[in-house]
């Protein structure tokens, strides 16, 4: 065996093994592609159908969804007055001088 055959076989099994990486790559990006359509449009039709649930039950339930949403606004409003008032009670203790108990 020459020193030319060996180039020639080595370039022919080179040539053999990145025309199968190629192949592989192909099948393996069509695949990750339909997976990722399929979970996109199962994602897609998920909220569209809870969309669609929530109007309906929002129609059939007026007064409950009124009650929900006050009672959330409700809860929203004590939460923001609350954290203001920790925020007041922080900056006055910030303000307010501590003397060492050592000094008086």
């Amino acid at each position: 065996m020459t020193n030319s055959t060996t180039t020639k076989d080595v370039a022919n099994d080179v040539a053999e093994a990145s025309g199968s990486f190629a192949e592989k790559a192909s099948a393996t990006y069509t695949s990750a592609k339909e997976t990722v359509s399929d979970a996109a449009a199962k994602s897609r039709d998920a909220v569209a159908d809870a969309a669609k649930s929530t109007a309906e039950t929002v129609k059939a339930h007026p007064g409950a969804t009124a009650a929900i949403v006050a009672g959330a606004a409700a809860a929203i409003a004590g939460a923001a007055f609350g954290a203001s008032k920790l925020i007041d009670k922080k900056r006055e203790s910030d303000a307010t001088p501590k003397v060492p108990s050592s000094a008086t």
